[in-house]
């Protein structure tokens, strides 16, 4: 070992910019580096120098203990962790090949701390008497440090107590000195099978034609490996290592076996990372490669044990049904037997039709899939719905839609589906629901298909006298700007809700930068920009429900004043989705809206008159501005507004609604009622008189 700090010092002497803090640490935490491991960092700060070279980090932690898993309370004897009933951790030496910057037992570590034979002995008795122990971990240190003499006894006297089934040895020497690992200790080994063999690799650098050999060597003699991985912060935390990782290391016959949550260790809090980033690297494994390929994500809790997480595949259960989101995040159901649900109501058959919000692909723009909604909000209307009839199925609108509905055969559709692609994706759903002879709720194909066109929306608005700011369509950032037109002007996408596109530079108040915005429109959305007069004035959301008479609900207004100074007052995508979220204390809406009895007429005349022009039925959301002269004018319209349950989601028409103090499941009945009202399917159905009953009063008190 002398050699080897001799090498790992003169390494060091590259970084002299570092030798103060590494000396500074190593008096705490001391470091030891295989000359063979040493050899596998290519550059400073890579993901082989974070585990073995000192951080300054690990002695400024004043957060974690230096024994969280509470291991000196487990131990009945010197050198034996006795936690679980039937299995207990031998602790054989207190020598490592290398000094892991992230060692559980980083108190013990290289500290003048000697686990004796007479130790060892003891620790054996106490597993001899304690029948009930069936499996013993062998590890230290690591046990494969020591001679193979000495190892030797320790397994031969555990083959001896006839109650120990199972011997285990963790060790990291194959990833950190394979040369260890030679044919007279394999041949050692196997005479006391069964061995399993838990090793520790962290990152695809560590698998190298030595470490592969060592491995192998192991494989060959029967002994069955799998690997612990720790969860490290900029050293695997990223998904496409981690599937690196155990893909090779499945290829050399090693199980990827446990995947830990870092441990609170002290002097180790610059390693650990969100058990969220654990989770979604597990997630994003799982379909994308072999499942033993996958290992369990664990944390090792003080005094609980090991706790297995996986990602929350489950989304909804009851007696009847689970429905689950695979790998793809797609829907699925699973029925359970009959005999453990209720009997099905086959007279009412509704499916609830949704696209589900994703992760952006790395060529797609982050806010691709912003009108599409997360996996609570299609639940949430199930649960409503479930109520009135126990046959409600959850129905993700893909390419399989069309089947799914033909086969499923409903009497009806509660639509929030967006559609996938193209500038009248919104109006496909309701497309196939008329082809199908399906009633659905919400607005129909020509009313959806227009209020997602901008242009067309703002051409019939204009036709009718509804105010509009003026615009202009362009194809080309060098179309000649209508001279109707003056700066500051307002751009974005022309086929596009939820502020898709519309950013905090929207706003531009010249040539260079309406080209430069216009053409990242083309360039990312596929589609023509929209160019309009920026209107200086309040912004308000006005949502609308039911017919025969609609109703405007209170009236929502949209506030800027929180937002930090260069944060242009306007509803962006970024103050949508970043700043107004639930875990600001800013109030981002203000709901009803103050102003006076002249204006709030005047916003609701028009939005009744717009309602009425487009087409629109069921429910509506739209939004409008005042110009320099205080006139309300529409700036969108959206005929299929987003349905969040939970009131501390700003999400504009429910909020609206919970101002009158209707609950979720009302504002599901009500669009449910006045949608099958409209096709005279009212009557038809029993449903629960208390629910219709709720129905009516809302209706006949008008909101």
């Amino acid at each position: 070992m002398s050699d080897t700090k001799m090498n790992t010092n003169e390494f060091l002497k590259q970084f002299p910019e570092r030798l103060k803090h590494i000396e500074k640490v190593c008096k705490v935490y001391p470091m030891q580096i295989s000359e063979y491991y040493l050899k596998l960092i290519k550059n400073k700060d890579d993901p082989i120098w974070k585990q073995c070279i000192p951080d300054i980090r690990e002695i400024e932690d004043e957060v974690n203990e230096e024994d969280p898993l509470l291991e000196e309370q487990y131990t009945p004897v010197p050198g034996l962790i006795h936690r679980y009933p039937d299995r207990a951790l031998l602790l054989a030496n207190n020598k490592c090949a290398m000094y892991c910057r992230f060692c559980t037992r980083k108190r013990k570590v290289g500290k003048d701390i000697t686990i004796t034979k007479n130790m060892i002995i003891g620790a054996l008795q106490y597993i001899s008497k304690h029948k009930e122990i069936r499996d013993v971990i062998v590890s230290g240190g690591d046990p494969l440090m020591m001679s193979d003499d000495g190892l030797e006894f320790i397994l031969r006297s555990l083959r001896e107590i006839k109650h120990v089934e199972i011997i285990r040895i963790g060790t990291r020497v194959p990833g950190v000195i394979p040369s260890r690992i030679t044919s007279t200790l394999c041949n050692m080994m196997k005479k006391y099978h069964p061995i399993y063999i838990n090793l520790h690799f962290e990152h695809p650098m560590e698998i190298t034609e030595e470490s592969k050999k060592a491995c192998n060597m192991l494989a060959d003699s029967g002994f069955p490996l799998g690997s612990q991985t720790v969860l490290l912060k900029g050293i695997n935390d990223n998904e496409e290592v981690m599937k690196e990782l155990f893909q090779k290391l499945m290829a050399m016959r090693i199980k990827p076996y446990y995947l830990y949550q870092a441990d609170m260790v002290k002097g180790t809090e610059h390693f650990r990372t969100p058990v969220t980033k654990g989770l979604e690297i597990i997630k994003s494994l799982q379909g994308h490669t072999s499942g033993l390929a996958i290992p369990q994500y664990i944390i090792d809790t003080p005094g609980g044990g090991k706790i297995p997480l996986i990602p929350d595949y489950i989304k909804f259960k009851n007696n009847e049904k689970i429905i689950m989101e695979n790998f793809e995040n797609k829907i699925v159901e699973y029925y359970e037997p009959k005999s453990s649900g209720r009997k099905k109501n086959n007279k009412f058959k509704i499916a609830v039709v949704f696209n589900l919000k994703k992760q952006s692909e790395k060529n797609k723009p982050e806010d691709y899939y912003a009108e599409f909604d997360n996996i609570e909000v299609p639940i949430a209307i199930q649960k409503a719905l479930i109520k009135l009839t126990d046959n409600v199925d959850l129905l993700e609108s893909d390419n399989n839609l069309f089947e799914k509905l033909k086969k499923g055969k409903y009497n009806f559709v509660f639509n929030i589906a967006e559609g996938l692609l193209g500038e009248s994706r919104e109006s496909h759903v309701p497309a196939i629901l008329e082809m199908l002879g399906i009633p659905y709720s919400g607005s129909g194909v020509c009313t959806q298909a227009i209020t997602l066109d901008k242009r067309r929306k703002k051409e019939i608005l204009g036709f009718h006298n509804i105010p509009t700011p003026r615009f202009q369509i362009m194809n080309s950032p060098i179309e000649k700007l209508s001279q109707h037109l003056t700066y500051p002007l307002f751009v974005k996408p022309n086929c596009e809700g939820s502020s898709k596109g519309i950013r905090n530079n929207s706003i531009v108040h010249n040539k260079d930068e309406l080209m430069k915005v216009v053409m990242k429109i083309i360039e990312v959305y596929n589609q023509p920009a929209l160019i309009e007069e920026f209107l200086p004035g309040r912004e308000f959301t006005v949502s609308i429900l039911g017919n025969n008479p609609p109703v405007v609900l209170p009236i929502v207004e949209i506030k800027f004043d929180y937002l930090p100074s260069g944060i242009n007052n306007i509803d962006s995508y970024e103050v949508k989705w970043y700043w107004d979220n639930p875990k600001t204390a800013k109030k981002a809406v203000q709901c009803p809206a103050k102003i006076d009895e002249k204006l709030e007429k005047q916003i609701k005349n028009i939005a009744l008159k717009t309602y009425s022009a487009l087409g629109c039925v069921d429910f509506t959301r739209m939004d409008l501005r005042l110009d320099a002269h205080g006139i309300p004018n529409v700036i969108d319209v959206n005929a299929l507004p987003g349905l969040m349950p939970d009131p501390k989601e700003n999400s504009r028409f429910p909020k609206s609604c919970y101002t009158l103090g209707m609950t979720f499941e009302e504002i599901i009945y009500k669009i449910l009622f006045s949608a099958m009202e409209r096709y005279g399917l009212l009557e038809k159905y029993n449903f629960p008189s208390e629910k219709v009953k709720c129905f009516v009063k809302i209706k006949t008190e008008r909101l």
